[in-house]
């Protein structure tokens, strides 16, 4: 979810929603002179290391996977999508907030962008890129409420599909949900918000507050102001604590799970749940974010047409504790999604949401290693440096970096490979192309200046030492890359002594050689 941009990019959301193709008819079985025309549908898929629902696209001829979120308040890029496609963004003095806080927005040109067989009207469109996140997102563009409610949208996770519709000759009251299961109408409330993200009430705990849909987050949580509100105490003992919450922005949101009495929401009442708390790093301007969880248990008909929103409910459990192994993560990773094995392997590595088995997340993750997904491959390669096989390191590191360009850390770990093996002049080369492409000087970029000499030791420590929220952490890495420096240039007594160093004051001295820890329980993508 992306709560807020400083300005919206209407007409692009109005040009594409307006070349939708392929109509079909579907009619309410009472209201003959009532006609729902289908204009739109496409398979959704879970991507990503939050498994995020998401469509197929193309951006300048080549495909993209755009991630589906109607907490968006725009459609944008991610970085790794610019620096894939080699194109330049500019700085627009803009930013973004995020559950994790705020990121900086540019802007890039594109010649041609693409939803599913939904194409722009235009050539040369400008988009906004999303600066900075928490990890790198493996979908290349986040399609955003402007153009998924220019029209009625039926969201249907449980079958991964989504339909836009248009209504021809339907009353406010004639029901839209021409479904089998038993659905309720829920009306829009009025809210202050720029988005077309329909606002609606609902009760918790018998007391009413502001909701609205985001199929970009993974949990349905209360932010932390509203729980306070409702007399929610995160310190009491029921209260349970499940580690942070990323994404949009570099900041990590604190969040917990609650048990809450009722949840009532239009005709449906839910009772002794549990609901997600997050202290979200920036301003959300709703109480309750309904996501990907009550979506698996609900068909949603978002019927702009009529400002109302209907639900269906089809059974299983409303809100999932964040975390959860669940059935549908299995039965994605043993159909082949790879994105779902590194998911596992990531779980099953940091015992989150199952016991810790690291046979398990081994298996998982060299299974996704080998479907190509770039996630595991960077880790995969990482163990291969980490067992002193650089060799083998290196055709790992380059293929997942091929694909996540963007990534920070990878480039690090590639050059020290190379280096080791005896190829400093293409470890140098390979680094330069990378910050060149990126275009950004934030961390852990001076690390890569000391690695090509633009910056000594202690330069590259007081950088470190800059921003006071991260000095230590930044340290930790900065001493931990110029061990592995030393080491790479067979300089052992400078690397033992940092090693040293590391061990006093930053134990662990060095990343598990398991799959980084993915947060499938994240509430921002």
């Amino acid at each position: 979810m992306i709560p807020r941009t400083m300005k919206t990019l209407l007409p692009l959301a109005v040009s594409l929603a307006c070349t939708l193709l392929h109509p079909a008819l579907a009619q309410a079985e009472d209201t003959p002179h009532c006609t729902y025309v289908e204009v739109g549908n496409l398979p959704l898929k879970y991507v990503g290391q939050g498994l995020a629902p998401a469509v197929d696209g193309v951006i300048d001829g080549t495909p993209a996977v755009m991630l589906v979120d109607t907490g968006a308040f725009e459609t944008s890029l991610t970085m790794n999508a610019v620096v894939k496609r080699d194109l330049f963004p500019h700085m627009t003095g803009r930013f973004a907030d995020g559950i994790s806080g705020y990121s900086r927005l540019y802007s890039a040109r594109v010649g041609e962008f693409a939803i599913g067989p939904v194409k722009s009207a235009r050539k040369n469109t400008n988009l906004l890129v999303i600066g900075e996140t928490a990890f790198t997102p493996a979908f290349d563009a986040l399609v955003g409420a402007p153009f998924l409610l220019q029209a009625d949208l039926e969201f249907d996770l449980r079958a991964k599909r989504m339909k836009f519709f248009r209504p021809l000759n339907c009353p406010s009251e004639q029901s839209l949900a021409y479904w089998k299961e038993d659905a309720v109408a829920v009306p829009f409330e009025y809210s202050r918000s720029t988005s077309p993200n329909p606002h609606f009430k609902v009760r918790v705990n018998g007391k009413d507050v502001d909701a609205f849909i985001d199929t970009g987050a993974s949990r349905s949580f209360l932010t932390l102001r509203a729980a306070k509100r409702l007399g929610i105490d995160v310190k009491s003992a029921d209260v349970t604590r499940l580690g942070f919450s990323s994404g949009v922005g570099t900041d990590r949101a604190a969040r917990w799970i609650t048990p809450v009495k009722t949840v009532d929401i239009g005709g449906e009442s839910i009772r002794d749940a549990e609901l997600g708390v997050i202290d979200v790093q920036s301003e959300v301007d709703a109480d309750l974010l309904l996501g990907q969880d009550f979506l698996r248990a609900h068909r949603v008909l978002f019927a702009m047409s009529q400002k109302k929103v209907y639900l269906a409910y089809l059974g299983g459990d409303v809100f999932t504790r964040g975390g959860t192994f669940e059935p549908w993560m299995q039965q994605e990773a043993d159909g082949g999604n790879a994105d779902a094995q590194y998911t596992i392997a990531s779980m099953y590595n940091n015992g989150q949401g199952v016991a810790r088995d690291r046979k398990l997340a081994q298996y998982w993750l060299e299974k996704a290693g080998a479907a190509g997904q770039p996630n595991a491959r960077l880790a995969l390669g990482r163990q291969q440096m980490q067992a002193g096989h650089f060799d083998a390191a290196i055709p790992l590191l380059r293929t997942a970096l091929d694909q996540l360009p963007a990534d920070r850390l990878g480039p690090l770990w590639l050059f020290d490979a190379r280096v080791h093996e005896g190829q400093a002049e293409l470890a140098k080369t390979e680094l330069e192309a990378s910050l060149k492409k990126q275009r950004n000087d934030d961390w852990p970029q001076p690390i890569a200046a000391f690695y090509l000499g633009k910056l000594d030791a202690q330069e590259l420590l007081e950088s470190a030492a800059r921003d006071r929220q991260s000095a230590h952490a930044r340290t930790c890495m900065a001493k931990s890359s110029m061990r592995e420096w030393h080491a790479a240039r067979g300089e052992k007594a400078q690397a033992e002594a940092l090693l040293a160093s590391l061990r006093s004051e930053c134990a662990p001295a060095r990343p598990a050689a398991g799959p980084a820890k993915a947060d499938p329980a994240a509430a921002d993508q």
